[in-house]
């Protein structure tokens, strides 16, 4: 079953090839790191949710999977990894279809396998003036609807990122719109259906929210309440 889960942005200056001698972000390597580390501390398995690249300029993976794969060689934890890569501008209903499938396969694993799913997620890029897509007064309330939802995943939050808009989210470059979506699905039962039997209630660990170049950076720890 999927025991954690832990969302971290997926930002480039998160791999080495990209730090400097002075932090550009001081501190969210070391939080993403932490956050992984203990999400992922009795797992045996690791799933990696990211989306693709929106405009991919090498042949190289994606960024998700390159942050996603670097976090997870600081924790030198034992656990096998898949990944899984959802397109960024995936409809609703296929990052519905990709959780579940998610949620379904970790269900039929043997034995009391624990799972981490590990989400990179970013919010929107336009939230100041100097954010990559510069300023949208739209992006505060996408942003604040994001960290809402993670931050009541006791209560059922998660579910809400199912509302969040495509075509709007593309507008305001939320780039981890469907992999949040993708994490909404197969943690809960929304839009009807789901899976059988009594929904998995996650307690926040720990949130941490930040937009150091006016880009939505949120790091949070998800734990299933035994």
């Amino acid at each position: 079953m999927i025991t954690d889960v832990v969302v971290v942005p997926g930002a480039l200056l998160l791999l080495p090839e990209y730090q400097g001698r002075v932090a550009a972000a001081p501190g969210l390597l070391e939080s993403c790191v932490g956050a992984v580390r203990d999400a992922v501390a009795s797992a045996h398995h690791v799933v990696v949710v990211h989306g693709t690249d929106r405009e991919p300029r090498s042949a190289r993976p994606a960024a998700g999977l390159r942050v996603a794969d670097h976090l997870l060689g600081a924790t030198h934890e034992n656990f096998d990894v898949e990944h899984v890569g959802v397109a960024w501008d995936a409809s609703v209903a296929d990052c519905i279809a990709l959780g579940r499938a998610v949620a379904d396969r970790e269900d039929e694993r043997s034995g009391n396998r624990a799972t981490t799913l590990l989400v990179v997620a970013d919010g929107s890029a336009r939230r100041t003036e100097k954010a990559p897509g510069h300023f949208d007064e739209r992006a505060a309330a996408v942003d604040d609807s994001i960290v809402g939802a993670v931050r009541d995943a006791a209560d059922g939050g998660l579910d809400r990122l199912l509302d969040l808009d495509p075509t709007l989210c593309a507008d305001l470059l939320v780039t981890g719109r469907a992999p949040l979506q993708v994490l909404a699905a197969a943690t809960g039962e929304a839009l009807g259906g789901g899976h059988e039997g009594e929904r998995t209630a996650y307690e926040v660990v720990s949130c941490e929210v930040s937009d150091p170049f006016g880009v939505l950076y949120v790091v949070a720890h998800l734990r299933a309440r035994a």
